[in-house]
C-alpha cells in the first residue's frame, strides 16, 4: 500500500470551487473520466445525509477559515494490483486515518475508485474544527510521516502485503518500527547521460562500485590508499576537498557519497596522509553499463578507436607547413637580386610579396575552416547502431530499462521434495513442447457481476518480460496458492525468433479439420469439457513485418478453426494442470474442471510457416504496388486547407451516423484512409488532421497534435493502409460523393461533440 498527499495546483480558483470539484470527483468520478468507476463511498461527521448537502456543509465550514487558503486536505491510499479491499476495510482505514491524524470529529468524504489496475481510496478531510472553528495542523506539518505509519498499521491489521521500500513496519509486539534502508548510490544526471550516449560505465559509476565500500570501511589513510590502488583508483586531496581518480578522470569524493567529504573523512581517519608513492595503476578498460546489445557494444568499442580528428588536424598542419616553406623559397628567390637596385625597390617588392602571401595564407585558412571537422570524442551508441541499419537494436537500447528492469534476479529454487501436482507434472511437458524463451503468467479473477480483475505475476515498474522455464518452475507453488484464492492462471509464451500462434475455442470437429489440413500444433489443451486450445510454433521471418505476419496468421487460423475475434499473435491461454474457475463451468459439488494437456510435442509447423511466407509475399506485393500509386497521388496538387477540412467534417458526420465509436483516434484513422482514397496527399491529410482533430474533442487532451497527425497520415499511406483500402475499394465512389455533397453546401457542418 502506498499513500500520497495531493497538492492543490490551481490556487487561483475560489475555495468554493476547489472543494466542490474535489467532493464531486470523489463521489462521482465517472463525470470527469468515463473509465473511472466507484466501488464504495462514505462520509464522516456531517449533519446532512445527501451528497449536495454534505458538500455545502463542508464549503461553509471551510470558508470560515481566514488564515488558511485551503483547509481541506486530499489524501490517496492505493493497494497493490492483486489486492481488493472490502467496504468494511475501507471504512476501517478511514477511521484509523482520522484517529492518528488527530482529526476525529472532523468532516471527511471518501470514495473507493478502480479506474486503474490498483484499487485506491480518495479522502477529503476538513482541517477546520467544527466547534472551535480553527484550522488544525496535524503533527505540526509532519503529516506525511504519520501517513506512512498509518499505512503500516493498516497493512498489519488487515493483512495486506507491504511495499518493497515501505518506510515503517509493525513488529510482533505491535510496536511501529522504522525500516532502515541502505543508501542508494547512483551516478549524477551528467554521468548517466554519458552512459546513455556511449553505453559504457561512467567514471563516477566505476568509482562508486569499486571505491564506495573501501572508503566507507577504511580505518586509516594508508589502508584506504592501498585498497583503492588494488581496484585501479587513487585518492588525492585538492584544495579543501578530495577527488578519486579513475584512470585520468577525476571524480569528486562527495559525488560518490555525501559522507566522503574531506572534513568528514578527517574526523574519521585523522589528519590527511597522502600516499607514500604514486601507485602504478593499470589502465581501466571500458565496461558495458547494460547487458542489452552487448555484442553490438563490443563491435562499437572496436570501431570508435577512430583517429579521424587527429588525422584531420595533422593534415591541416601539413598544408600550412607546405605553404610556409613555399613562401620562404619565394622570398629568397625574388628578394635576393633586388638589393642591388636600392632600398626603395626592395621595400616595395617586399610589401607586394607580403600582401600576396598573406592573402594566400588567409584563403587556405578559410578553406580549412569550411571543411567539416569530425566531432571529437565518441559517437553516440544509438546513432552508431542506426547508421548500420540496426534499428531494432537501437530501439532495444533506448528502452533497455523496460527490457531489463532494475531488480534483483529471481532465485532459481531446487525442485521441491513435496508430492507433485497435475500442474507440476504437465508443466515439464508443456515447457519442452512449446519451446519458448520466456513465459508470462497472467492471473485473472472473475467477479460475480461479470467483471475481471487482472494482474501479471512478474510485472515490475510497468514492465513484464516473463519468466524463464527455471524461474517459472520456482513460481509454481505461488501460482497454486493464487489459484486456491480464486485466480485463473494463464500462460503467454514469448520468444525472440519464434511465433507461438494460439487457436482458441476449438471444437473436436474443428480440431480434426485442422489436422486434416496439414497443421501440426506443438501443444493441445482441453480448457473445458469439449473446448480446446492449441499452440503452433513457427520461426519468425527476417522481415520488418514480423509482428503483422504473426497477427494475420492468428487471425486467419482462428477464423477457420477457432475464435473469429482473436487476432493477436501474443495472447494468453489456459495453463495446463490448473483449474478453469469460470462460474459457468463450476460443478454441482463446487469443483471446477482442470485444464488438461492432451498433446505436447516439440516441433515447428511447416504448414503454418508456408502461410507466413505467403503473407509476407502479399506484404511485398502491396509495398511494390504502393510505389506507383504514391507517385500518382503526388501528381495531383494538394487540396486546399478549407476543402480538406470540409471533407474531414463530412466524413466525421458520416462515421458518427453509422458507427458507435468512442475511440476518436480510430475515427481519425478512418478519415485519413478515406482522404487518401479520394486523392488527398499525405501532406494534406496530415495538415487536415492537425487542424480538425482537436475540434471534435470536448476537452484538451494535451497531446502533440502535429506528431499525432503525422502518425495518422503515415498509417493511411502505409502497407497496412494499402490492405485496408483493398478491403474497402467498393466504398471509394461513395466517399467521393460524401466530399462532393459537402462542397456543394459550402458551409461548415454543425458537429455534435461527445
Amino acid at each position: 500500500m502506498i499513500v500520497k498527499k495531493v497538492k492543490y495546483t490551481d490556487t487561483d480558483k475560489p475555495k468554493v470551487w476547489q472543494i466542490g470539484d474535489l467532493v464531486d470527483y470523489i463521489r462521482y468520478p465517472h463525470n470527469t473520466n468515463a473509465q473511472e468507476k466507484i466501488a464504495h463511498a462514505g462520509s464522516r461527521n456531517f449533519f446532512a445525509a445527501t451528497h449536495n448537502g454534505q458538500k455545502v456543509e463542508m464549503i461553509a465550514l471551510a470558508q470560515e477559515s481566514v488564515h488558511s487558503k485551503m483547509p481541506v486536505s486530499h489524501w490517496v491510499f492505493s493497494w497493490q494490483e492483486h489486492e481488493q479491499p472490502t467496504r468494511a476495510q475501507v471504512d476501517e482505514l478511514v477511521d484509523i486515518f482520522l484517529e492518528h491524524m488527530g482529526l476525529v470529529g472532523h468532516q471527511a468524504v471518501y470514495g473507493l475508485h478502480y479506474n486503474t489496475e490498483n484499487y485506491h481510496v480518495h479522502i477529503a478531510v476538513n482541517r477546520m474544527h467544527p466547534v472551535t472553528g480553527k484550522a488544525v495542523q496535524p503533527h505540526k506539518g509532519f503529516d506525511k510521516e504519520e501517513a506512512h505509519k498509518i499505512v503500516a498499521l493498516v497493512e498489519h491489521k488487515q493483512g495486506w502485503a507491504s511495499e518493497a521500500n515501505s518506510r515503517y513496519s509493525v513488529l510482533e509486539s505491535g510496536e511501529l518500527a522504522r525500516n532502515m534502508r541502505p543508501k542508494k548510490v547512483q551516478p549524477r544526471q551528467e554521468a548517466m547521460a554519458v552512459e546513455h550516449s556511449t553505453g559504457e560505465k561512467s567514471a563516477q559509476r566505476i568509482a562508486q562500485e569499486r571505491g564506495h565500500d573501501i572508503i566507507k570501511n577504511a580505518t586509516s589513510w594508508p589502508e584506504l590508499h592501498q585498497k583503492l590502488a588494488e581496484k585501479g583508483l587513487r585518492f588525492e586531496k585538492k584544495g579543501s576537498g578530495a577527488i578519486v581518480f579513475v584512470g585520468d578522470i577525476a571524480v569528486k569524493a562527495s559525488s560518490i557519497d555525501r559522507d566522503f567529504g574531506m572534513n568528514k573523512l578527517c574526523k574519521k581517519l585523522g589528519e590527511f596522509v597522502p600516499a607514500e608513492a604514486p601507485p602504478s595503476l593499470e589502465k581501466i578498460l571500458p565496461e558495458p553499463v547494460s547487458e542489452v546489445n552487448l555484442e553490438e557494444w563490443r563491435d562499437y568499442q572496436k570501431d570508435i578507436s577512430m583517429p579521424a580528428l587527429e588525422q584531420h588536424e595533422a593534415k591541416k598542419q601539413q598544408q600550412l607547413e607546405v605553404m610556409k616553406a613555399r613562401h620562404s623559397n619565394e622570398r629568397k628567390q625574388i628578394l635576393n637580386g633586388l638589393g642591388k637596385r636600392g632600398l626603395p625597390v626592395l621595400n616595395a617588392e617586399r610589401h607586394r610579396l607580403k600582401v600576396r602571401q598573406r592573402g594566400e595564407w588567409h584563403q587556405l585558412q578559410q578553406q580549412q575552416g569550411r571543411k567539416k571537422t569530425p566531432k571529437a570524442g565518441k559517437p553516440r551508441f544509438e546513432t552508431w547502431l542506426r547508421g548500420r541499419g540496426l534499428h531494432t537494436q537501437a530501439d532495444r537500447w533506448r528502452h533497455r530499462f523496460r527490457i531489463q528492469p532494475q531488480r534483483p534476479e529471481l532465485p532459481v529454487q531446487q525442485p521441491s521434495t513435496t508430492p507433485s501436482t497435475p500442474a507440476h507434472e504437465q508443466f515439464k511437458h508443456y515447457v519442452a513442447a512449446v519451446n519458448a524463451d520466456r513465459v508470462r503468467v497472467t492471473c485473472i479473477r472473475m467477479k460475480p457481476e461479470g467483471e475481471k480483475k487482472v494482474f501479471i505475476l512478474d510485472k515490475r515498474d510497468g514492465a513484464s518480460q516473463g519468466f524463464t522455464p527455471a524461474e517459472l518452475a520456482a513460481h509454481l507453488p505461488e501460482m497454486l496458492r493464487l489459484q486456491q484464492r480464486g485466480e485463473n492462471i494463464y500462460y503467454t509464451p514469448l520468444s525472440e525468433d519464434r511465433h507461438h500462434i494460439l487457436i482458441d475455442d476449438m471444437t473436436r470437429e474443428s480440431m480434426e479439420r485442422l489436422y486434416a489440413d496439414g497443421f501440426r500444433p506443438a501443444v493441445v489443451l482441453e480448457s473445458s469439457p469439449g473446448n480446446y486450445q492449441c499452440v503452433l510454433t513457427i520461426p519468425k521471418l527476417q522481415s520488418p513485418h514480423n509482428r503483422d505476419v504473426g497477427n494475420r496468421i492468428t487471425e486467419r487460423l482462428n477464423k477457420l478453426y477457432g475464435d473469429p475475434k482473436l487476432s493477436g499473435c501474443i495472447h494468453p491461454h489456459r495453463a495446463p494442470g490448473f483449474g478453469n474457475l469460470k462460474p459457468k463451468h463450476r460443478r454441482e459439488d463446487g469443483s471446477c474442471p482442470r485444464v488438461r494437456l492432451l498433446k505436447a510435442e516439440k516441433h515447428e509447423c511447416s504448414k503454418a510457416q508456408e502461410l507466413a511466407r505467403q503473407i509476407e509475399r502479399e506484404y511485398a506485393a502491396a509495398e511494390k504496388a504502393r510505389q506507383p500509386q504514391t507517385r500518382r497521388n503526388s501528381v495531383a496538387p494538394p487540396a486546399r486547407s478549407a476543402d480538406s477540412a470540409s471533407a474531414y467534417y463530412a466524413h466525421y458526420e458520416n462515421i458518427r451516423q453509422h458507427l458507435a465509436l468512442e475511440d476518436l483516434s480510430r475515427v481519425d484513422a478512418m478519415i485519413a484512409l478515406r482522404l487518401r482514397a479520394t486523392g488527398h496527399s499525405q501532406q494534406a491529410v496530415a495538415e487536415t488532421v492537425r487542424q480538425c482533430a482537436p475540434t471534435i474533442r470536448e476537452k484538451n487532451e494535451g497531446r502533440n497534435w502535429q506528431r499525432y497527425a503525422e502518425r495518422t497520415a503515415a498509417y493511411a499511406f502505409s502497407v497496412a493502409g494499402d490492405v485496408a483500402l483493398a478491403k474497402n475499394e467498393r466504398y471509394r465512389e461513395h466517399w467521393q460523393k460524401i466530399e462532393g455533397a459537402q462542397e456543394t453546401r459550402q458551409e461548415t457542418p454543425q458537429l455534435r461533440l461527445r
